[in-house]
């Protein structure tokens, strides 16, 4: 510290006062004044080490501060007279732009402050294809096409596939899914500890166990990555690394349930990359292919009250089985036919022959 005294001279004929000031050693740390990172990866992480040294005569401890998207370790420590240390800053922007903030140094007799400034940018990383359509596919069965991740840049890129467009979006999610699940949870749980507590002792146990399991639940929500996932299509591997200048092969699997056209959107979260890069999914899926022997059947001159048996056989023509289903008819003749059997599986590449009983009471022409 300071001190500061007064030395009084005093005569016969006057009083002198003399300021007498004493400056107290301090710790001083050589920082330097601005620390520029020029031009970096968007989401990847740029770090700069600054060799602090203690110039002064005596010890000093030090804490260090910084604001995101900045970073700096250690945060604090002890450097004698003379000595120096290693100080690492880190910048890890997730937008695009230029960054600023200040790097607070602390010896608790003064601060220093040295500017930091950073410029992210988007790097040459990004998929050889925005849309993948698959070849129609038989259901249960699967097809799948192949497309590319391609970095050609001079950083190791990160990739994840995710299920939302972006990182707000997937918050919101997560928000959403605590709201929704913990109170029904809380409200199940209160009920059986009020019986419980009829029985025995031990309801604040009870109650502060509950309470962990909810912090528990809301931490696993919070950490899940929110990974694309989805019942038809399916990517393999759903993250990895890149190395500059390579490139990373991706599998897309189909495999529809039922004879529909399916879509969905999956996002690649690439470090380098600000936004996430959509890739659209679009595949049909096809039921049996089953043909009857004949599309029509004549009967000709039928006489009322005669019935008539015919047969058509269902052919399935592919290593599927097929389930069939014949719908009754609604029409004002629909009852003069009958169909057996009226439902059952066809094996793959088998047959099944149809019986159809033909009678009526109605004079005319009958067409169904």
């Amino acid at each position: 510290q300071d001190y500061c005294h007064e030395l009084v001279c005093i005569t016969a004929r006057e009083r002198i006062v003399v300021p007498v000031r004493a400056v107290g050693a301090r710790a001083v740390l050589d920082f330097p004044a601005q620390l520029d990172f020029s031009k970096c990866p968007v989401k990847v992480s740029t770090q700069q080490t600054l060799l602090v040294r203690n110039v002064s005569t005596r010890a000093a401890r030090y804490q260090l501060s910084t604001q995101s998207p900045f970073s700096v370790v250690p945060a604090t420590g002890a450097l004698g007279a003379g000595d120096t240390v290693q100080v690492t800053v880190a910048f890890h922007p997730l937008a695009k732009g230029a960054h600023c903030s200040l790097l607070s140094c602390s010896t608790g007799e003064e601060r220093i402050h040295t500017n930091l400034h950073g410029e992210a940018v988007d790097v040459n990383v990004g998929l050889s294809t925005n849309s993948v359509e698959l070849d129609k596919t038989f259901i249960t069965m699967s097809s799948h096409r192949t497309l590319l991740i391609e970095n050609r840049s001079n950083i190791t890129a990160h990739s994840q596939w995710k299920a939302f467009p972006s990182e707000e979006e997937e918050n919101e999610e997560k928000r959403r899914l605590c709201l929704l699940r913990l109170p029904k949870e809380v409200s199940q749980e209160n009920f059986s500890e009020e019986k419980e507590t009829e029985k025995v002792k031990g309801f604040c146990g009870d109650h502060s166990a509950l309470l962990s399991s909810m912090v528990q639940k809301m931490a696993k929500v919070q950490e899940d990555p929110m990974l694309f996932s989805h019942d038809i299509f399916f990517i393999k591997p759903m993250e990895g690394e890149i190395r500059s200048n390579c490139l990373a092969k991706i599998k897309v699997t189909f495999k529809p349930l039922e004879a529909l056209e399916y879509g969905s959107v999956a996002y690649c979260s690439i470090s380098g990359r600000e936004s996430r890069l959509p890739l659209q999914l679009r595949g049909e899926g096809q039921g049996p292919l089953v043909e009857l022997s004949s599309q029509t059947l004549n009967l000709g001159n039928v006489f009322v009250n005669t019935p008539h048996v015919y047969e058509v056989k269902l052919m399935n023509q592919v290593a599927l089985d097929a389930p069939f289903t014949c719908i009754p008819s609604a029409t004002n003749v629909g009852f003069c036919f009958k169909f057996a059997p009226e439902e059952g599986i066809i094996a793959a590449g088998g047959s099944q022959t149809f019986q159809i009983s033909f009678s009526t009471t109605v004079l005319g022409s009958i067409e169904e």
